[in-house]
Parts: C-alpha cells; sequence; structure tokens
C-alpha cells in the first residue's frame, strides 16, 4: 500500500523516547524512501494535548511512550483513550522503560491504538536511561538500541508494502494488571505520590526552564516553585542547568535506592515484535 505519511508522535519529558520514535520512523522511511514524509508531533507539553490528533489510512504512526509503574503514564493515558483517532491508520505502538521492566505498557498502548481505529503492524519495548535512577541503563539508548529500533521500522516498512495487516503478538496482560506498587529499600511499598521537587535557591538562575519543560505545567513561571501535580518524569531536574531542583522525600529516595541495589547491574535488551 501506498503511504502518505510517516508519523513519529511522543510523549518525552526527558528525551530519550523521542529519540527512539525518531529511530523507529526513520527506519520506515529508510525502506520506503520517504524521508521528506517524516511529520512530527510532540505531546509532551499541554498545549499539545489539548488538540485531537486524527489520521487516515494512508498514515503510518509510530506512536512512542514512556512506562510509569508497569504502565501508560497515568494522567497522560487519557489522551491516548480520548484525543487519538486512527481511522485506519497503520500504527506501530512503542515503550521505552528503564531497565526494571516494560509490564504491560505495551500492550495497553496496544489495545488503545487498536480501539481508536488503528491496525497495528509491529511496535517494541526499547531500554532507556532510568529517570529517577540514571545508573540504570546509563546512557541509553545507545547505538545498539538505536540500530534496533531502525530495524523495526524497516520490518514495519516491508509489512505495509505487502499489505501483511495481521494480528502481532505483544508481551503483557489482556485486560492489562494494575500499576507497578514501587517499593523502599525494606520492601514496602514507597508512597511517593504527592512528592514534588524542591528548588535550591543559591542555584537557582531564575531562567525558568523548569516551569517551561513541565508536562504537567505545575511549576509557577513567577517563583519556580512546585504547585500542582507531579508525575516524577524529573524533567524539571534534568533541563536545570545549575542542580538547582531536587527531591527530598524519604520514600522517594527510598524507592531509587532500591532500583540501582536491584537493577543496576541487569543488562536488558530492547525488544521488537511484528
Amino acid at each position: 500500500m501506498k503511504i502518505r505519511n510517516i508519523w513519529a508522535v511522543y510523549f518525552s519529558p526527558t528525551g530519550n523516547t523521542e529519540k527512539i520514535a525518531e529511530a523507529v520512523a526513520r527506519g520506515c522511511a529508510e525502506s520506503s524512501g520517504q524521508f521528506e514524509k517524516i511529520r512530527r508531533r510532540d505531546i509532551t507539553l499541554p498545549p499539545e494535548r489539548e488538540k485531537t490528533l486524527s489520521f487516515c489510512s494512508e498514515d503510518l504512526v509510530v506512536f512512542a511512550m514512556p512506562t510509569y509503574a508497569g504502565r501508560l503514564p497515568n494522567k497522560i493515558m487519557p489522551f491516548v483513550r480520548d484525543r487519538v483517532q486512527g481511522e485506519g491508520a497503520l500504527a506501530v505502538p512503542v515503550v521505552t522503560y528503564g531497565n526494571r521492566s516494560a509490564d504491560d505498557s505495551l500492550m495497553e498502548l496496544n489495545l488503545l491504538l487498536r480501539v481508536n481505529g488503528f491496525r497495528i503492524l509491529g511496535g517494541g519495548a526499547f531500554v532507556c536511561q532510568h529517570a529517577f535512577a540514571e545508573v540504570l541503563a546509563a546512557g541509553r539508548p545507545d547505538s545498539e538500541d538505536l540500530a534496533k529500533a531502525e530495524e523495526l521500522g524497516r520490518k514495519i516498512a516491508e509489512k505495509a508494502e505487502r499489505e501483511q495487516f495481521g494480528d502481532v503478538s505483544f508481551p503483557g496482560n489482556n485486560p492489562v494488571g494494575p500499576y507497578y506498587v514501587p517499593k523502599g529499600t525494606d520492601g514496602k511499598p514507597a508512597v511517593f505520590l504527592k512528592a514534588t521537587p524542591k528548588r535550591d535557591q543559591k542555584k537557582c538562575l531564575g531562567c525558568g526552564k523548569c516551569a517551561a519543560c513541565c508536562p504537567m505545567r505545575s511549576i509557577s513561571a513567577e517563583d519556580f516553585e512546585t504547585t500542582g501535580i507531579c508525575i516524577k518524569c524529573q524533567a524539571c531536574i534534568q533541563n536545570c542547568p545549575s542542580g538547582a531542583r531536587y527531591f527530598d522525600d524519604a520514600a522517594f529516595l527510598s524507592h531509587k535506592k532500591m532500583l540501582k541495589e536491584n537493577y543496576a547491574e541487569t543488562k536488558r535488551r530492547s525488544e521488537i515484535f511484528f
């Protein structure tokens, strides 16, 4: 079939999910010779999630999301469920995760896109540096991960050309299970839903980058204090040029330490399905 546009759509507070989405789209374009047809939609910031995304049967959509607690981010999932319309478009659900597990996130994204009218050709779960604990999958996606993403894109373009629209088997529960319960170093649930990043006033430059990059618009642009819901994406921390933002919540820090102790030494491999 003829592909009119190749789309890379992504929610990517720290930039790694974007890299994977771009690599998959690049692989699609390489195989089909349509580099000029790659289009992008970054849904990280709220204004982009106020719009409805509509596609058509000649579109191929790489839809990429990070894994939060084993599923799609609970504050972003309703946008995918309610504001994304496939209308027969081809889709490639893609998730990223920080070296622990993708759990049900890929299955969840696959099911949502199917219900919304997409035809699923394949997908993937890619390891990226953990947003909480940087020693988990440090420096990833690396060249091997990106090559795997491009391979997925090429396989998808080949399937589209041959019009192979059969079922694809993805890991995960159907229906999806509950969110993963974070644990602390004591093995007990670590409750940090209300934890928010603090600001070191002595280090703060007043540049406003934290407020500008927050996916929930929860950081005041006047005093840079967190005043709303925090999804713990770490965008404000990673984008602060002076290292002025940090978490000091005991439960959050205990969970972060547990991740380092239990998952830092394991090197998980990115996987593709088609």
